[in-house]
């Protein structure tokens, strides 16, 4: 058995080859991972041995691999059933996948009839052929963070890829603010780790202004104003401008 692992990856096949009480060596470009009768007893991985390799080799998330029958591991540096490493394996590939504001989201085969909870599994059907969190947002009526936060969970069970981008600009909607200028803080973050400190942004309606901002949870695609910059600038509530960063 061989190939790679665009469909499946280590922990989906490990896991049949658990459930099969297979023997012999799952091999992976670097390392390997010894079944004895479904049981992982040894794991070696780019100079690592024992749990650290095959936690490493459970978070590949690219390459190939081929299972051969019958090999006996060399040492034994294991112990336990399989299923207790994968939840370790589980947990250090969630605190892992990290999708920004901006990044191309979309589904992968194995979303196609997958027993998601119902808000889950409206993000995997609104994303449709790839969308970015900000693009979800008005869709959804979620806040960013938890729009991130369900994204990532399906990207460590394999329902969608996340297809890192420049941060770029976004389209808000021109809301009614109580004081200066403020955005959400998860869009600023992203802006400020690319492209450094700023304190301004540029604003484009029918005018282009520059503005001092700040951020705020859970504003998503709305960018406030205080009464006074409305006025001063020409833009009004539900008008829709084009922001960036002012670097």
């Amino acid at each position: 058995m061989e190939g790679d692992f665009r469909l499946l990856g280590p922990i989906d096949l490990l896991q049949l080859l658990a459930h099969g009480g297979k023997t012999g060596a799952f091999r992976v470009e670097g390392g390997e991972v010894y079944l004895e009768g479904g049981r992982p007893v040894h794991a070696s991985y780019q100079g690592k041995v024992g749990k650290e390799a095959l936690l490493a080799i459970l978070s590949l998330r690219e390459g190939r691999f081929a299972f051969l029958r019958g090999e006996s591991p060399p040492q034994t540096s294991l112990q336990g059933p399989l299923e207790g490493y994968l939840l370790e394996a589980l947990r250090l590939l969630d605190e892992g996948v990290e999708v920004g504001p901006f990044d191309l989201v979309r589904p992968t085969p194995r979303a196609r009839g997958a027993t998601l909870e119902p808000t889950e599994l409206a993000l995997i059907t609104t994303l449709g052929e790839g969308k970015s969190p900000l693009d979800l947002l008005p869709v959804t009526g979620l806040p960013l963070s938890e729009v991130l936060k369900r994204l990532g969970h399906l990207a460590r069970l394999r329902l969608v890829e996340v297809l890192p981008r420049i941060p770029h600009t976004a389209r808000l909607r021109v809301a009614l603010g109580r004081r200066g200028s403020q955005l959400d803080a998860l869009l600023l973050a992203a802006w400020r780790a690319h492209y450094g400190g700023f304190a301004r942004v540029r604003v484009r309606g029918k005018e282009e202004a520059s503005l001092a901002v700040e951020g705020v949870e859970g504003l998503g695609v709305e960018l406030r104003l205080a009464p006074e910059l409305l006025l001063f600038h020409g833009l009004k509530v539900g008008e829709e401008v084009l922001v960036w960063p002012e670097v």
